[in-house]
């Protein structure tokens, strides 16, 4: 998770929130790949060819946007490793308590981003950081990150977490648009961009409306 962290922030650090948030939508074929190994049961290639697709159009935004090269490289960083820790939050969920697992993981987080920031001196950071602000970081830690957490894991006692992973590919949908309204001309980019992330969308819909009618 702390990596996972880590690639996000730097993402968005080094591109933008639209090119970061895009990137997060090829999670869905990390998962695809890495679920059936974790789980033990066969591919479904319906989420293979639902991957590809994603990755078809993550390259056709590579493509158009390549200044932005090295927060696409970061942002499909943070998709696999951020698909890596959904996959193993499902198999541990009846292990032990969504509370538990989500404890274990921000504290496990916190703990080793500190020791990066040590090492990188940029703790120091921290210090900066106004009264104002710290109030939001801690809204948008508790409320809008650590809470939807717990609930995504208990709800893997009804999904996979193939379908949670679908779901949340709707972030970058909001995320994209409320980038644009807040940061202004900064997120505006090529057309193919948001015609490649429309696609990305209309495929997960479609991919749940099928496994809906396989149920």
């Amino acid at each position: 998770m702390a990596i996972h962290w880590l690639f996000f922030f730097h993402s968005i650090k080094v591109s933008n929130v639209s090119i970061t948030l895009a990137c997060i939508s090829t999670a869905t074929l990390f998962v695809a790949l890495i679920e059936p190994l974790v789980f033990r049961r066969r591919i479904d290639w319906s989420e293979i060819v639902l991957g590809v697709i994603i990755t078809v159009c993550m390259l056709l935004i590579f493509k158009t946007e390549i200044r932005y090269k090295e927060g696409i490289f970061y942002g499909i960083l943070c998709a696999a490793f951020g698909a890596l820790f959904s996959v193993f939050n499902g198999k541990l969920h009846g292990q032990t308590s969504s509370g538990n697992i989500i404890t274990y993981e921000i504290f496990g987080g916190f703990l080793v981003l500190t020791i990066y920031f040590l090492f990188t001196g940029d703790l120091n950071g921290i210090s900066e950081i106004s009264s104002n602000d710290f109030w939001w970081v801690l809204l948008l830690a508790s409320v809008f990150t650590a809470y939807p957490m717990f609930e995504s894991i208990r709800l893997m006692r009804y999904i996979s977490p193939f379908t949670l992973v679908l779901a949340v590919n709707l972030e970058p949908v909001y995320g994209i648009v409320f980038a644009y309204l807040i940061f202004g001309e900064s997120e505006h980019m090529n057309p193919i961009f948001y015609v490649a992330s429309a696609v990305m969308i209309l495929a997960i819909a479609l991919n749940g409306i099928i496994k809906a009618r396989r149920k």
